[in-house]
């Protein structure tokens, strides 16, 4: 069992590397479950993925739509086995070159120093809106 401290280490860690995408890989669970907020037939990276494939599909469906320019870390709470990471990101669109700028919500759970659950909330009308070319 992780205690509070070895957790909020963890996403630290994975949080402050150069490169998330791989560094978060690292700490997933086999049967990761990867959540996102947002309406599916606008947002595709919108619902549940499973395992650390599923976890390369949200990403590359996100990335192929949405460029960040901004992706800065505000906060972190950490409680058990939850890390919470308040985040701040802005970017475009990029089908329509439209900007976009939001609070994200992270909740990370481990188990046993392994990522089990992630839930992301955020602007999910920011998105919308800059996905639609009107």
């Amino acid at each position: 069992m992780s205690t509070t401290e070895e957790n909020l280490a963890i996403i630290k860690k994975i949080h402050e590397a150069p490169d998330y995408k791989e560094s978060v890989a690292q700490y997933l669970a086999d049967d990761v479950e990867w959540w996102a907020d947002g309406p599916k037939e606008v947002l595709p990276w919108a619902g549940t993925f499973y395992g650390p494939k599923g976890k390369e599909e949200w990403s590359n469906r996100l990335n192929s739509l949405m460029e960040y320019e901004q992706f800065e870390i505000k906060e972190y709470i950490a409680q058990g086995d939850n890390v919470v990471v308040v985040l701040f990101a802005k970017g475009y669109a990029k089908p329509t070159k439209k900007k976009f700028e939001s609070e994200i919500v992270r909740i990370y759970t481990l188990r046993n120093g392994k990522i089990v659950r992630v839930r992301s909330y955020y602007n999910t009308a920011a998105y919308v809106s800059a996905l639609r070319s009107q």
